[in-house]
């Protein structure tokens, strides 16, 4: 069990939750609390670079239990069972997420995905990156933007 800790304040419209150069780690998961406003969410995964021998890249967004504040009840957000395997990256990757959001298939090919269903009230952008060889690098930077 890890603890969650959150990024921004819980009001704003924008977060920045990653801007990573030449990253060269096995990824992380960055948390936000969902304003009490907000309807729908689009998470925004712009690629620059992955470098080395075997670069992958897999993407998932986390649903977890805002008063335990801890990653022991996490879920796929919405059921979706996110971004496997990728070699090459198309940039960007763009998720929408809200009520009556359809139109994109739950597959590993983008750059668009779709999920249609109420915003967790803590959700978690988790990325993982390969380091197989050790010589694997990525460039990227991740946001999510939050509307009525």
């Amino acid at each position: 069990m890890a603890a969650i800790t959150t990024t921004g304040d819980g009001r704003s419209a924008f977060h920045i939750l990653r801007n990573a150069t030449a990253q060269a780690n096995t990824g992380q998961t960055d948390w936000v609390t969902t304003p009490s406003w907000a309807k729908y969410a689009q998470v925004y995964l712009n690629w620059s670079a992955m470098a080395g021998t075997t670069p992958l890249m897999d993407f998932k967004i986390h649903d977890a239990d805002p008063v335990a504040l801890n990653d022991t009840y996490k879920l796929d957000a919405l059921g979706w069972n996110g971004i496997t395997q990728l070699t090459t990256v198309p940039s960007p990757i763009i998720v929408q997420i809200g009520p009556g959001i359809t139109g994109i298939a739950d597959d590993d090919t983008g750059p668009f995905y779709s999920l249609n269903g109420p915003l967790p009230v803590l959700m978690g952008f988790q990325i993982t990156l390969d380091r197989t060889t050790g010589d694997e690098t990525y460039t990227y930077t991740l946001s999510v933007k939050f509307s009525k």
